[in-house]
């Protein structure tokens, strides 16, 4: 039986501490400066006031966002609530002491928006806070911001939005960003621009040193359902499951970064009758093998030409010379740039092109002899169909001529068999092919007769 009372009164004990200890460990979490540099903005969270008490807190803090075009504050205030695992919030923009001015468009929306933001943090640290809002109907050129910039603008000019929701999560690898929007839609007498389902999340990743620095890594996505763009009751733009990814990852001082545009479905009409149908879109860009510290200083010296008002011939040069040793720093990693573009699944009716150009040699080969440490490998292919539909749609430029003039010289090939004209185009040594055929001494011709005697 005494065993059984010492138990008791132990987890009496513990439960009567607990609270002071989840509110110690909170205030530990929350108290702190918090601070990012994502990419040209500079993220800081900073407490001002703390108030623990014995099951909750009470709190003021200021969200600040600063960029090269001006630094924005928001003004919070908070309402902590201690529980088992951590601990629940919510928080309200503090309008009272909101510095934005009335007539900007951002302080507009947060005094009309009315923004529910619960926060949660947890034992082991890190802080997750949801923001929802209500339907939202707005006349922009009632916003003194909006109607100075826009003078031209006859009549109103409507924002739509549906109740969302958007997600914030704070801890010391990573940052999480998410915004969900059922409708969003711009529209006045005329037109409509309205995009649905539209979603946007990313994760931003600390370095080896837990810091977020000015070229985090990261991945991320912007998508919708439907976007279109309608002028009364016809529809100019439908697009149909546009979804924007891009990613940039960092292993050994090497940096690859990357960007992706897919569209199932496009379709533009003029207005005149024609129309120009667009399926299965796919553009990728990439940045492949660059070299992190090259790339910071280059951004460091670009940042001091500002700082110090440098202006006219002396900055231009003071550009190319950072970018040529930014260049020289990283060659032998064979820093390149990708491209890659393709619609219509089937050859009759594709469009792609893939291209890469970069650099291989070493820094003292491209200090003397530049052109001869670019590669380039690229080509592109024109779906017979395809051609046939763009000349439908725009008979002005006659794409099919051009291209049988330009076969004639051997520039492009024209398979059909396969469905589609095609081409290629590649660099080395300082020599340029075209469809495996040596062009160089042709090109170097039509430069120096385009440049006017320049050379």
């Amino acid at each position: 039986m005494r065993k059984w009372v010492v138990l008791a009164v132990v987890v009496l004990a513990v439960a009567a501490v607990w609270p002071v200890v989840v509110g110690k460990q909170v205030e530990g979490t929350v108290a702190g400066m918090h601070e990012a540099q994502l990419g040209e903005v500079h993220l800081r969270h900073e407490m001002l006031e703390y108030e623990r008490g014995y099951l909750g807190a009470s709190g003021r803090s200021r969200l600040t966002l600063e960029d090269a075009d001006g630094r924005f504050e928001i003004p919070l205030v908070h309402e902590v609530r201690h529980g088992l695992l951590g601990a629940r919030g919510d928080s309200f923009v503090d309008l009272d002491t909101l510095a934005a001015p009335a007539d900007s468009l951002i302080g507009h929306l947060l005094r009309s928006l009315d923004l529910q933001v619960h926060s949660r943090s947890g034992i082991g640290g890190g802080v997750t806070t949801r923001v929802a809002f209500d339907d939202l109907r707005m006349d922009l050129m009632s916003v003194p911001e909006v109607a100075e910039q826009a003078a031209a603008v006859d009549g109103p000019v409507w924002l739509d939005l549906a109740a969302g929701q958007g997600r914030f999560a704070w801890s010391a690898e990573q940052i999480l960003v998410s915004l969900d929007l059922p409708e969003l839609r711009l529209s006045d007498d005329e037109f409509t621009w309205d995009a649905r389902d539209a979603r946007y999340a990313t994760v931003f990743e600390a370095d080896a040193d837990g810091v977020f620095g000015r070229l985090p890594d990261y991945e991320g996505g912007l998508a919708a359902s439907v976007v279109e763009l309608r002028e009364g009751e016809a529809t100019r733009l439908r697009v149909e499951r546009p979804r924007l990814d891009a990613f940039q990852q960092t292993n050994n001082d090497r940096m690859d970064s990357r960007v992706r545009l897919q569209i199932d479905h496009a379709r533009m009409d003029d207005g005149a009758g024609d129309a120009l149908t667009l399926t299965a879109l796919d553009l990728q860009a990439g940045i492949l093998r660059w070299d992190r510290p090259s790339l910071l200083r280059l951004i460091g010296e670009l940042e001091s030409m500002e700082a110090r008002g440098i202006e006219g011939e002396q900055r231009n040069a003071l550009i190319g010379s950072a970018m040529i040793d930014a260049l020289g720093g990283m060659i032998e990693h064979r820093p390149a740039i990708e491209l890659k573009a393709s619609l219509n699944e089937e050859p009759p009716r594709q469009f792609a092109l893939d291209a890469e150009l970069g650099l291989h040699g070493t820094q003292q080969t491209f200090a003397t002899r530049p052109l001869e440490t670019l590669r380039l490998d690229s080509e592109l292919r024109l779906g017979l169909e395809w051609v046939a539909e763009f000349d439908a749609a725009y008979p002005d430029i006659d794409l099919d001529a051009q291209l049988h003039a330009l076969a004639a010289d051997g520039w492009v090939r024209r398979d059909a068999e396969a469905g589609y004209w095609h081409g290629t185009l590649a660099m080395a040594d300082g020599r340029v092919r075209v469809n495996d055929v040596d062009r160089t001494a042709m090109l170097l011709a039509m430069l120096f007769a385009f440049s006017g005697g320049m050379f």
